[in-house]
């Protein structure tokens, strides 16, 4: 029998545990939806689909004008807004780029804070992995448990409880020392 603070310090990691899993897949659909604008702006930097060079642009000849107008840079007004455009896209994939590196650290980075106890529960049967992930992870009432798992016999649920906190105790214990 454990004393009642590790009980619930244990009882702790394991709502945890399964609130970083969650975390993690979060961070893995951020990513997918990072990729996918990733792909959009680097097809629209060949296609140029979006970009809108107005009329006002005057881009063809006027021969009523004696002279031929042209800016310092050697450089036309539509390949002037032509460049800011592309300038624009380049700066949204960098952002979008930096945002999934980010998301990427962060999921690496919780991957490493729940490899223990993801090793802890590996070890167990499968009907105890059952049962911590249905009290742990979708948060079900040991009631709901005893119900689905017991025939409705409530004080097997919570002994099952008891002896499957202790045991995942213990082996925090001994290695965590």
């Amino acid at each position: 029998m454990i004393d009642k603070d590790l009980f619930r310090k244990t009882e702790g990691r394991l709502y945890r545990y399964y609130k970083q899993l969650k975390l993690i897949e979060k961070f893995k659909n951020k990513v997918l939806l990072l990729w996918r604008q990733k792909e959009q702006i680097e097809k629209e930097k060949v296609e140029l689909k979006n970009l809108n060079i107005g009329t006002e642009l005057n881009m063809g000849i006027d021969y009523s004008r004696d002279k031929i107008q042209c800016s310092s840079s050697g450089t036309g007004e539509a390949e002037r807004e032509t460049i800011k455009y592309i300038d624009n896209l380049d700066k949204q994939l960098k952002y979008v780029i930096r945002k999934m590196l980010k998301s990427n650290a962060r999921i690496r980075e919780i991957e490493l804070q729940i490899q223990d106890m993801q090793f802890n529960l590996s070890m167990l049967s499968e009907e105890s992995k059952r049962f911590i992930e249905w009290k742990y992870g979708e948060e079900k009432s040991i009631e709901w448990i005893a119900e689905r798992m017991y025939g409705g016999a409530r004080s097997t649920a919570y002994r099952k409880r008891e002896e499957l906190v202790e045991n995942i105790a213990q082996w925090w214990n001994l290695n965590m020392d």
